[in-house]
């Protein structure tokens, strides 16, 4: 990469990239939208998927995941700020109203587009690892539920023995 010192009026290309949001299957439920855990004793139970849950709507089978490209600018420099620290001189470029670090500068479009390809793959890489660690982590609050439901099922279960036997009373009485 070529990287050299520009002046106000110069043309520059700025290393960039765009985000956006794509849609990929879910690393738990993989678009079931439910789950299935195991109990201690050899039973399943099927819960829905709360990695991707949303809001009230439930599991989708989906999760959205912030994508990025690799973009690449031309501007005209029309400011230069220059900064003495302790890490020596540091060069941003004003174009407009954006301030752009030495770093994403570049004197040729094909140098920027491959710092910005470098950035675009580094980026989606840790997102793709962040999807992994949700597969690899079980979820506690999977077997938490499965043991709330299933109390709550044998405790509408014994209203609804209660319940039928008290209908069936008062039918006999009717």
């Amino acid at each position: 990469m070529t990287k050299k010192e520009f002046k106000v009026g110069d043309t520059i290309y700025v290393s960039h990239f765009r985000q956006r949001d794509v849609e990929i299957d879910c690393p738990v439920c993989f678009r079931k939208k439910i789950v299935t855990l195991t109990l201690g004793n050899g039973d399943f139970v099927e819960l829905p998927c709360e990695y991707c849950k949303s809001g009230y709507e439930g599991p989708r089978g989906y999760v959205k995941e912030n994508r990025v490209n690799a973009n690449v600018e031309s501007l005209v420099i029309t400011e230069i700020q220059i900064s003495l620290t302790d890490k020596g001189k540091e060069v941003d470029y004003c174009c407009g109203c954006h301030l752009y670090h030495q770093n994403d500068v570049f004197n040729n479009k094909k140098d920027a587009l491959k710092e910005s390809e470098r950035k675009a793959i580094e980026h989606n890489l840790e997102q793709e690892t962040k999807a992994e660690l949700a597969k690899s982590k079980p979820d506690k609050s999977y077997s938490w539920n499965a043991g709330y439901h299933m109390r709550e099922v044998k405790k509408a279960q014994k209203q609804v023995e209660y319940h039928t036997k008290m209908a069936k009373i008062c039918r006999s009485k009717s």
